[in-house]
């Protein structure tokens, strides 16, 4: 009777220790109610400066010098310095070494899965870090272009003053007010300090993507003739370029194709931290038409049923999130392509404001600074709107590239 009562107290799991929790929780703060009471700060806390006295210096200082870099380079350093590629590339390498025959035959085919998928996800970490590099490297082609801008207009806008002033204390009448022409050189002197405060940050934020070290005193500088092309996307191509070259695509199909008792743990391990949509329920089930040819591949038989069952299970998960996969990949492109197009007729229409004022100035030659200036002065700012439309338009077609699996390549 002892035994019995030793074995049945034996096959108890022991309960859990309750674990007390180190520090007790914080109790919310005790907040006063309160009256709506007005947000705008008293202006005698507040510094004043002064557009008529202040230099372009004072607000925005230029760069010793720069650094030339291209969109290639911008995209190909980007790529290769991806963290989470560079640590899949190794893994990649050591199951690409036991494939070709260090191993047993037995586990080689979960190492050549396992290099497959890894080449695959690493394609996917190179493509995303290149598009976020390079979409810094055209904030930063904006911010240049609109500093540059920036500075000719504070310069014309001096002339400007100067001339205008000089005429109203010679009595004469001027079309233009002079203090609404400081309050002008108020706003330019903000837009360049945006301007300026925009490339630097991003200055820094790219030169760590890029690998040039923190140290180096000259900014980059995006370099290129920044073409648009007003030809529409050709959708349909670039939708079947997605689903043929996208690296988690691939890497899916890989695992669907290539699944069986021996690659199940190896592929569900790998595909877990990389694809957090694969365990994710799916409630429409369409079937993908890149499946129709794989399905017809045999499946090597798997001798043992639970490891088959386990084989179904994660078969038709795959088959699953492919076909989610597939068709979120045809909305990106859908979605970035209808971007790029809308902002292409941006650009024409930019173009198009800043021609018409390019020949307003010219036109305006020789009729005197006052007819002159403000003709540069419009013309200026009709500039800088293409600058920044341009840029928007080159960040959303490396977005189309990204969502086509593109800009990965080494």
């Amino acid at each position: 009777m002892m035994c019995a009562v030793v074995i049945a107290a034996g096959c108890r799991a022991p309960a859990p220790p309750v674990v007390a929790p180190a520090t007790a929780p914080r109790p919310a703060p005790d907040l006063p109610v309160t009256p709506v009471t007005g947000l705008e700060p008293d202006y005698r806390t507040l510094p004043t400066l002064d557009p008529t006295t202040t230099n372009a210096a004072d607000v925005a200082t230029a760069p010793p010098g720069y650094r030339a870099v291209s969109e290639e380079v911008c995209r190909r350093e980007a790529a290769a310095r991806a963290p989470a590629a560079l640590v899949l590339s190794r893994e990649g390498v050591d199951d690409a070494a036991d494939a070709l025959g260090c191993t047993s035959p037995e586990t080689q085919p979960v190492r050549r899965l396992g290099h497959e998928l890894r080449t695959h996800l690493a394609a996917v970490a190179r493509n995303r870090a290149a598009l976020q590099a390079l979409e810094y490297y055209f904030q930063m082609a904006d911010a240049e272009g609109r500093e540059e801008l920036a500075r000719a207009s504070l310069g014309t806008l001096d002339q400007l003053r100067v001339i205008v002033r000089k005429a109203k204390a010679d009595g004469l009448r001027v079309p233009v007010d002079p203090d609404d022409l400081d309050r002008q050189r108020g706003t330019v002197l903000g837009l360049l300090g945006q301007a300026d405060l925009a490339a630097k940050a991003v200055d820094i934020e790219l030169k760590r993507r890029l690998g040039v070290p923190a140290a180096t005193i000259e900014r980059l500088r995006p370099t290129g003739t920044f073409a648009v092309s007003a030809t529409p996307v050709k959708l349909d191509l670039a939708v079947q370029t997605a689903l043929e070259e996208r690296g988690d695509l691939r890497a899916l199909r890989a695992a669907y194709l290539d699944l069986s008792s021996e690659t199940l743990e190896s592929a569900r391990e790998i595909l877990r931290g990389s694809i957090p949509g694969l365990h994710r329920p799916i409630t429409s089930r369409p079937t993908p038409s890149s499946l129709a040819k794989l399905a017809r591949r045999r499946m090597p038989s798997v001798p043992d049923a639970a490891a088959l069952a386990e084989v179904a299970i994660l078969r038709q998960q795959l088959f699953d999130v492919i076909a989610d996969r597939e068709r979120t990949a045809a909305d990106e492109v859908r979605e970035t392509a209808a971007a790029v197009d809308a902002q292409g007729k941006q650009v024409g229409l930019a173009r198009w404001r800043a021609d018409q004022l390019i020949k307003k100035a010219a036109d305006a030659k020789g009729k005197g600074p006052l007819v002159e200036l403000p003709a540069e002065l419009e013309a200026l700012r009709a500039r800088a709107e293409v600058v920044a439309a341009v840029m928007t338009w080159h960040q959303g077609r490396v977005r189309l590239d990204a969502a086509q699996g593109l800009l990965g390549g080494e």
